[in-house]
């Protein structure tokens, strides 16, 4: 069975997805050099051609069933997620909303729009960037959803920007939706009379974004939040164009939403991508304030894990979020900035180097082959103490009005 069936079964399945049997038993209870190099390596990519021909990617024909598991008390945020995604279904199914392909991004990205007002943003998994259907020509005709390699983002697969998307939403509301990620869901939705999976997040309006104002705009928190979510998840793909910036009433700086993390969680084996743009923010060497710290002390990895593989997420990937969460809580205990921590995984300048952190995991790699190991995390565990212990602090930053 592919992953995409796996993920997404049809509505005739006689057998449910990982996904689809989590939410069921849930419900039974209560811009620097490194930017720039990232952007040559994409646009670089447009020109690959796969070295041999593979079995072409057949998109399902049914959508999801509907869980209908309204109000009980589930895993946070998920009934709010699931109720959201039955009420975008039905609305577009019963042609209440409409499915509109934005002019801009490098994969299929539709508005759901209901009255001219757009409700939802719905990405389906065959239109991603580099996957056989992408409208934009931003495509490897005979990839494999789910199955081929990433050509352009080494340590993902094609198409499987969908569940990191679902994944950082539920990441994100265990702990009271500390970083903001709007709600998140799977589906399926009719386009162009077939039905396509991919997810579906809540449009979240905006006045622009971090690429369109100054930094002295931002408040600490606000992009300590986000910074702390990238950490947490090594997000490969966070820019000012991907924080929505949200005007507050009596205030100078903007709320930020952060959105778009497809390209988060890759294989522990490629942490050579790590892309923060607010690493270049003067935000990001201010100190943690105590709520930061505390919502930082309270990260579960074991719990995170169990529910990143609950999506589909491999050993892999979720090695990649354990190792990422104990350098965070280690570093923020010990009273480093945000600008520090990020430093550890971000490679410097030009991207030649690798970080420390890749350093620091490919030396745990040869005493321990299965990344999902005690050993392995415990490894990694000793590892990061050292490397706090010897490591220097940045000088803060006190910058007056941004907390």
């Amino acid at each position: 069975m592919s992953a995409a069936a796996v993920l997404f079964p049809s509505a005739s399945s006689s057998k449910l997805s990982s996904a689809s049997a989590w939410l069921a038993s849930s419900c039974k209870g209560k811009r620097s050099t490194a930017v720039l190099a990232a952007i040559k390596a994409k646009k670089a990519a447009l020109s690959f051609t796969l070295p041999k021909a593979l079995p072409s990617f057949k998109p399902f024909r049914s959508p999801l069933p509907i869980v209908k598991a309204a109000a009980r008390d589930t895993s946070p945020g998920l009934a709010a997620a699931m109720l959201f995604r039955q009420r975008m279904l039905q609305a577009v199914e019963h042609a209440n909303a409409s499915l509109v392909l934005t002019t801009d991004g490098c994969g299929g990205v539709y508005l759901v729009q209901q009255d001219s007002t757009s409700v939802a943003v719905f990405k389906p998994r065959d239109e991603e960037y580099m996957a056989p259907a992408n409208p934009r020509g931003h495509c490897c005709p005979n990839a494999v959803v789910g199955e081929t390699p990433h050509p352009a983002k080494k340590g993902f697969r094609v198409g499987d920007g969908a569940m990191r998307e679902v994944a950082a939403y539920l990441l994100d509301a265990a702990y009271d939706h500390f970083s903001g990620v709007p709600t998140t869901h799977f589906v399926s939705l009719p386009v162009r009379g077939a039905y396509k999976e991919g997810s579906i997040q809540s449009f979240m309006p905006s006045e622009s974004t971090a690429d369109d104002v100054g930094t002295l705009r931002f408040g600490a928190p606000d992009v300590h939040k986000i910074a702390i979510l990238d950490v947490r998840l090594f997000n490969t793909d966070r820019h000012g164009g991907n924080i929505l910036l949200q005007p507050t009433p009596g205030v100078s700086t903007y709320a930020m939403v952060p959105i778009d993390h497809g390209l988060c969680l890759p294989s522990i084996h490629h942490l050579d991508a790590a892309c923060f743009e607010w690493l270049y923010w003067p935000q990001a060497k201010i100190p943690l304030n105590d709520a930061a710290l505390n919502h930082i002390a309270a990260l579960d990895d074991a719990k995170d894990a169990a529910a990143l593989r609950s999506v589909g997420l491999d050993e892999e990937a979720i090695a990649t979020m354990r190792v990422c969460t104990k350098l965070l809580q280690k570093g923020a205990a010990a009273g480093f900035s945000l600008y520090d921590i990020g430093s550890v995984l971000q490679r410097d300048g030009a991207g030649l180097a690798p970080s420390k952190m890749e350093l620091l995991v490919e030396d745990a790699f040869t005493r321990h082959a299965d990344v999902s190991s005690a050993a392995f995390l415990a490894h990694v565990d000793a590892a990061i103490d050292a490397l706090w212990e010897q490591a220097d602090k940045c000088k803060g930053r006190s910058m007056s009005g941004l907390y």
